[in-house]
């Protein structure tokens, strides 16, 4: 007989003992599964007491029978004695009664395990339940009923608990039961998830057996991270702890899934979208009885599409229409007036000037001509400029009028919207930008009212407006908000659809759409990861959890779809990151550029130059992948630092410091000083030297300090490109060096043949006149030592290993 079974398996588990006349199952994590991630968690809903004071009190208790009566087994009144040890017998019945009660709430009979119960009753074989609990068999077998019914109660014929017993499974309980049942080890099939209670003890009694196995390595980690991210999202939250209701369909649906990127959308994007779901239908219910007319479900393309045909999967409606208005769309339908205009242009201000432009509705003829400006700088003055001109406003509000009329029809044609009707706009969130500044005009033309229903929500303004989220401000803090909506990319492009974004209507409200930029087999791959979503929501939708009561489940919807949500985000597993390795993201926004969703490589890069302060300032669009490579602590301090808004300087990152003898030159002028370099990442330290606009060369003595250095980069920087301490890429100066007693030794590989060995730095040219002031820079020696100076070779490694990766070639002279 195999030693495994796996949650699928569990109806088909007596052909695998044909001459088996008792079925013996462990009770919780085999017939009742609990929603939360541990049986603690449970202890959350406790009113009376702390979840720390019951845990304790059952230490005490198993302690305390441990000394007096050379047994550990204890019941709950045992527990209740230790916990409320100056309580009167009654109020221990209460809280004993409580407990079962929030047991009830939180567990199910799983599935499988009742079908296979059926199928034992069918053929005339004895359901026994063996567990290793504090409840007596009154009590379990009061819980199995609460929790799955009455049906799954009568399946059972009799239960044996440890605390009735005296001893676990561990210490032979099983033998105890083979007595009772009158029963050769042979004739019974023990069940059960734990392998060292449930398998090795009964194999050790002759008893066959087999290891229930819950969930693959891979899956035990994604919900362990996922309760750990619970726990950071809401550390003082009431009621049960890190609620999973995900875990019985996962369970279930995973093992029978070998495509990684459906993996992914099974296990990922189905629980997230499922909650999703199952919260939009508690709201459209709550809006239809609110309003005096229809409630029409409109997922907004392109990132509703997912949502969408997740609802299709779960309701089987046809009523689930789409509509297509982008962000771009919704800015050109809004620029009506002169205020409109001014607060877009002001708060669009860094834009390209053509991606500006085309907001703004010019025409392509008159758009080239910020395309052939000398410089962006020109540019963007000039159309800033035309922006303020009074013809050229009225040009833009006569074709924004022109446009929202457009817009007008084409939701006319998706849905038909009779006065009175509400519209419930859903999309992934997260600002609900596009119903900003489309709410009055679909109210005022439509007469409608406008609801946004948004997957996550933080508003950046206090609009006033009707909009809620899933994961919103009602359930978790603004920092927790903002870190989860810092890396969204990553969802955006696996929930959208293969077309371009709507840029435009016909009169009759048809939309007009932008070249699709994304690649084929990034389409193939996002197909691939839907399709699993997909299959989570059917199985979801076939009941793999029976339960009487689904107290927790509002509560649980949104705190598991946050952890699963912020867990994708901040801790991507390996395979989950090999899935979407090769994704680009569009940005929407009237603009076809398409960047790389993440590059590790780059990461590694800023960490090198600014250690951990790099994760303070930067803004990746999707850094916690380009760190999954990294260790556990430096991508928690990435997340503590999002959720929490640490107030820390570069300072306050900066591990240690080596000191240096830098010489500044300045024509026949020289002046010598002691400059710290900080310490960064992997054994790296950052030198950074102001030069003033171009003004001196630099000469680091670094053959007073070291034999051998790496020299990962040197570079030049103006100081108004640095934020938090971080320079664009597109703002660095690469700079060439001359040596003096330093050899090159392999490209970035140097050795320091003299004590007074430099390395001259000079400034590069500077293209200021009189009339523009060259700007002020900054220059920048990324450097890691090997050998230190008079120390012996074999002390002189770095603290962290070498990796094998490709040198970046430095322009040197000598």
């Amino acid at each position: 007989m195999a030693d495994t079974i796996l949650p699928h398996e569990l109806p088909q588990a007596l052909e695998r003992a044909p001459q088996a006349k008792v079925l013996s199952l462990d009770c919780f994590d085999t017939l009742l599964w609990r929603d939360t991630h541990k049986p603690s968690g449970v202890f959350g809903d406790l009113a009376a007491i702390s979840p720390g004071q019951r845990i304790v009190g059952e230490s005490r208790a198993r302690k305390r029978m441990g000394a007096l009566r050379s047994r550990t087994e204890v019941s709950l009144g045992d527990i209740y004695a230790q916990v409320l040890p100056n309580a009167h017998a009654k109020t221990h019945k209460a809280a004993i009664a409580a407990e079962l009660e929030a047991e009830a709430r939180c567990c199910f009979a799983f599935a499988p395990t009742v079908e296979l119960m059926r199928a034992a009753k069918a053929k005339g074989v004895k359901n026994a339940i063996a567990s290793d609990t504090y409840l007596d068999a009154g009590e379990l077998g009061q819980l199995i009923e609460q929790a799955g019914g009455r049906h799954v109660r009568d399946l059972i014929d009799t239960i044996f608990c440890s605390s009735q017993i005296g001893r676990s499974k561990t210490q032979g309980m099983l033998g105890d039961v083979l007595a009772k049942l009158k029963c050769n080890p042979s004739q019974v099939l023990h069940i059960g998830d734990n392998r060292k209670a449930d398998f090795d003890a009964a194999r050790a009694l002759g008893i066959p057996a087999l290891h229930l196995k819950q969930f693959s390595p891979e899956v035990a980690q994604r919900l362990r991270l996922e309760a750990a991210l619970d726990a950071m999202l809401t550390p003082r939250s009431d009621g049960p702890q890190h609620l999973q209701p995900h875990r019985a369909v996962m369970a279930l649906g995973e093992p029978q899934i070998s495509n990684p990127a459906q993996r992914l959308g099974f296990g990922v994007l189905g629980p997230l979208f499922h909650a999703f779901h199952t919260w939009l239908e508690g709201e459209a219910r709550a809006l239809d009885a609110a309003s005096k007319g229809q409630v029409h479900w409109l997922f907004m393309l392109r990132d509703g599409f997912l949502p969408r045909e997740v609802g299709r999967v779960l309701d089987q409606r046809t009523d689930f229409t789409t509509v297509e208005i982008s962000r771009y769309a919704a800015t050109a339908a809004s620029l009506t007036n002169r205020a409109a205009i001014e607060e877009h242009a002001a708060q669009e201000l860094g834009l390209k000037p053509e991606t500006l432009a085309r907001q703004m509705l010019f025409e392509e003829g008159e758009i080239a001509r910020y395309d052939d400006a000398d410089s962006h700088t020109d540019a963007a003055r000039k159309l800033h400029a035309e922006l303020r001109n009074g013809t050229r406003q009225k040009t833009i509000q006569r074709r924004s009028r022109e446009y929202a009329g457009r817009l007008i029809a084409h939701v006319r044609d998706v849905c038909d919207p009779q006065q009175g009707d509400t519209l419930m706009l859903i999309d992934l969130g997260y600002n609900g930008s596009a119903q900003n500044r489309i709410d009055a005009l679909l109210q005022e033309e439509l007469g409608v009212h406008v609801a946004g229903r948004y997957l996550l929500l933080r508003e950046m303004e206090a609009t006033g407006l009707d909009k809620r989220g899933l994961i919103d401000a009602e359930h978790f803090s603004p920092e927790a908000l903002e870190a989860m909506c810092a890396n969204v990319a990553v969802l955006e492009q696996l929930c959208t659809t293969a077309m371009g974004s709507a840029v435009d209507y016909s009169e009759d409200g048809k939309p007009i759409r932008s070249k699709n930029s994304v690649k084929g087999r990034q389409s193939a791959v996002r197909e691939q990861v839907q399709a699993g979503c997909l299959a989570y929501a059917r199985a979801a939708g076939e009941g793999a959890a029976m339960r009487c009561t689904n107290a927790n489940a509002q509560m649980a919807r949104s705190r598991s779809a946050a952890a699963v949500l912020a867990r994708l985000m901040y801790l991507p597993l390996p395979s989950e990151l090999a899935v979407v390795q090769a994704f680009e993201h569009d940005v929407n926004l009237g603009s076809e550029r398409m960047v790389a969703l993440f590059d590790p490589e780059e990461a590694r890069e800023g960490l090198k130059r600014r250690g951990l302060f790099y994760i303070k300032g930067s803004s990746r669009m999707y850094l916690p992948a380009e760190l999954a490579g990294e260790d556990m602590s430096l991508r928690l301090s990435l997340l503590s630092q999002k959720l929490l808004g640490l107030s820390l300087t570069y300072d306050d990152f900066a591990s240690g410091a080596i000191e240096l003898p830098v010489i500044y030159l300045d024509g026949d002028n020289a002046s010598q000083r002691t400059l710290n370099a900080s310490a960064t990442y992997e054994g790296h330290f950052a030198l950074r030297l102001p030069i003033g606009a171009s003004r001196y060369s630099i000469a680091v003595q670094f053959g007073a300090q070291f034999d051998w250095l790496e020299i990962a980069a040197i570079t030049a920087s103006p100081l108004a490109s640095l934020k938090d301490g971080e320079a664009p890429a597109a703002t660095e100066i690469p700079l060439p060096v001359f040596c003096d007693g330093i050899e090159e030794s392999s490209p970035g590989l140097f050795r320091c043949t003299r004590e007074d060995g430099i390395l001259l730095v000079h400034p590069p040219k500077t293209s200021g006149s009189s009339a523009e002031p060259a700007e002020e820079l900054m220059v920048e020696i990324v450097f890691r030592p090997l050998a230190y100076r008079g120390q012996p070779r074999a002390r002189l490694t770095t603290a962290s290993p070498l990796r094998n990766e490709p040198k970046k070639e430095l322009r040197m002279s000598r």
